[in-house]
């Protein structure tokens, strides 16, 4: 959720989430991610998502 929120600050940390799935979810490269059960990421997942999205 830290990663989320540094994404969507403006907005409620379970909402921030959501739309960080949505966000995910929108490119081939990190649809995986969106699935995921766990919401800690791993150091290289969260390069991938800098690397797509750009940083926060």
């Amino acid at each position: 959720m830290e990663l989320a929120q540094m994404y969507f600050p403006a907005i409620a940390p379970r909402s921030a989430w959501r739309r960080m799935k949505d966000l995910l979810l929108e490119s081939s490269m990190t649809a995986e991610l969106a699935t995921m059960s766990r919401r800690i990421f791993m150091p290289a997942e969260v390069s991938l998502i800098f690397e797509t999205f750009g940083m926060p």
